[in-house]
């Protein structure tokens, strides 16, 4: 059997790198079932094993594929040890590294065009490019595909909801169809009913999470909805928005003024809820917004990864 022995797969849009990252495992194992010789790791989480596995021969077959996700989020030893693997890979073994990017220099030296540039001569590397198919169609073909209409006005503001991320695109387009009945028309207030709220709804459990200093739950909901799709910078966002809305809360709790003439924005059923955790934690508000901030900025410059400065920010505003 011939196989590259390194695939690399980067770029934003996510859908295409899945669908990728899909076709190099059908072309080792084919139709037959990769069995225990399919491992997937997260760079996020270190994958040290990663690489102990690649080496290993495949287990009553003629090869395995180790998948590392997240590359983005690759350590400095993980590149290294890349590095050093790829000047001998396994021949039995298909490595697959996928991610947005590869990390950014560090100490001076630039592991990630190191390792691209060891790959373009011994393996494989795809870029994948937002912007190479027009998101609404592909939106409405994703509908038309599964036996749902779905007009260009709402393919439209599905776009603008959630990016233009093919991959996020047709997870949402899915839970349309399901939203809809799995036929019929999907319009734009099946959109924002389904696409928008049910988000918000999710991340207000992370918020409330963070007021109540629940570290443990406020990491369980941001990485379910990291799982999701959802990036950090759009989670940041909306818990600062939602930040906003429960110290806008807390002003009318202080001054005795309704929620509603304030501008809050939240169901009653969540207002009050949110009235009895302030009353109990208040915010904190300089503090909040400061580490809100360091976090944005950190996002642009960090060595860390995006998710590993988010999960930061959430450790911090949780003590």
């Amino acid at each position: 059997m011939s196989f590259s022995p390194v695939v690399l797969l980067l770029g934003e849009e996510t859908l295409a790198r899945r669908q990728a990252e899909q076709e190099w495992v059908s072309k080792v194992f084919g139709d037959a079932s990769p069995g225990f010789n399919l491992a997937t790791f997260s760079a996020a989480d270190g994958a040290e094993r990663s690489l102990e596995v690649a080496r290993t021969m495949p287990m009553m077959a003629k090869a395995r594929v180790v998948i590392v996700r997240d590359m983005e989020q690759a350590s400095v030893d993980l590149l290294d040890d890349l590095l050093a693997y790829v000047e001998k890979p396994n021949p039995s073994t298909m490595l697959i590294l996928n991610g947005l990017k590869l990390p950014a220099a560090q100490g001076g030296v630039d592991r990630g065009r190191r390792l691209e540039g060891k790959l373009r001569h011994c393996g494989e590397v795809s870029r994948f490019k937002v912007g190479q198919r027009d998101p609404v169609q592909f939106a409405v073909e994703r509908a038309t595909s599964c036996g749902c209409a779905m007009d260009t006005r709402a393919a439209r503001l599905l776009v603008e909801l959630v990016g233009s991320d093919l991959g996020r695109i047709q997870m949402e387009t899915d839970k349309l169809i399901a939203f809809v009945g799995g036929e019929g028309a999907i319009d734009t207030d099946a959109v924002e009913a389904v696409s928008c709220m049910v988000a918000e709804a999710i991340i207000w459990d992370l918020t409330d999470a963070l007021v109540r200093k629940d570290s443990n739950q406020a990491l369980t909901v941001a990485h379910r909805l990291l799982e999701t799709g959802e990036s950090p910078h759009r989670l940041l966002a909306m818990i600062t928005w939602q930040f906003r809305q429960l110290l806008t809360l807390q002003e009318c709790l202080e001054q005795g003024r309704s929620p509603r003439e304030a501008g809050v924005r939240m169901p009653g059923r969540k207002i009050t809820s949110a009235q009895k955790l302030l009353r109990r934690r208040p915010i904190d508000a300089t503090r909040i917004f400061d580490q809100l901030c360091a976090a944005n900025r950190s996002f642009n410059r960090s060595r860390a990864g995006d998710r590993r400065v988010f999960e930061g920010l959430l450790l911090d505003i949780s003590r």
